[in-house]
């Protein structure tokens, strides 16, 4: 089915660039995620939530 595509050389810097960028949004969230502070993560698990 993709046989018909034509697909440059060049054009493969698209998802690589793509996948280099959700990768580091995710290693940065990451890594922030587990650096935090014990009172961060009391102050956050505090914070009021909509109760219906």
């Amino acid at each position: 089915m993709f046989s018909r595509i034509i697909y440059e050389d060049w054009q493969l810097i698209f998802p690589i660039v793509a996948l280099l960028v959700a990768a580091t949004i995710f290693a940065t969230a990451s890594w922030r995620t587990l650096r935090m502070k014990k009172t961060q993560v009391d102050h956050l698990a505090r914070l009021p939530l909509d109760e219906d």
